[in-house]
């Protein structure tokens, strides 16, 4: 008779990102509603980091980034060893750790270290993109060969290079409202997330 063990790390690190994603979406979606000040096509997310709800929003990256820090290890304790990259790790905890200065960095606006500010939460978050994005694809190819993460593994590659395009998207076609365009990769980021976390929850059933 088969049975099964559940390895509680990878379910506590799956759960985890599963809620730092559904408070994410979840907090940024209602300030979308409830912020008649900001044009929800125009105006990207970091808009909404100051004034009304602001605080929220970023108590919600402050989450995101220890998710994104717990998947730089859990990714990598759910890969067959084989598969293991360090590199994927590092870009994940490189996006960990830029993210929350891309939601520090508005509170200095309006003081003297405005314009340091700005460039910094300019490169952070274009550093928080580049190396989630590329983190994605990196694990969602190993994975396809990884015996554990066969089931709807396409789901995540596909996901991965669709945030992949529209990342370059949102930096090179300027014709286009900066709010759609950045949300639509956050969304895109988020459902990866999602499928992640179900991955590490499937993984983490080893049989005896």
């Amino acid at each position: 008779m088969t049975t099964y063990r559940r390895d509680t790390a990878l379910a506590l690190s799956a759960g985890w990102i599963a809620l730092a994603a559904l408070v994410f979406a979840a907090t940024a979606g209602i300030l979308q509603w409830t912020r008649a000040d900001l044009d929800p096509v125009a105006m990207p997310l970091s808009a909404y980091l100051r004034g009304p709800g602001g605080v929220w929003l970023r108590g919600a990256y402050y989450l995101m980034a220890s998710a994104l820090a717990c998947l730089a290890w859990s990714g990598q304790r759910a890969t067959h060893r084989n598969l293991r990259s360090g590199l994927t790790s590092a870009l994940f905890v490189a996006a960990a750790a830029a993210l929350p200065v891309v939601a520090i960095t508005v509170l200095y606006e309006h003081t003297p270290g405005e314009n340091l500010a700005h460039l910094l939460h300019g490169m952070a978050a274009q550093g928080t993109f580049l190396c989630l994005v590329v983190g994605m694809l990196l694990l969602s190819t190993r994975w396809l060969r990884d015996e554990r993460m066969q089931h709807h593994r396409y789901a995540g590659v596909v996901l991965a290079w669709l945030a992949f395009v529209q990342m370059w998207v949102l930096a090179l076609w300027k014709g286009l409202p900066p709010g759609l365009t950045q949300k639509a990769l956050i969304a895109l980021i988020l459902l990866w997330l999602a499928w992640v976390a179900r991955q590490l929850w499937r993984a983490g059933a080893s049989q005896d």
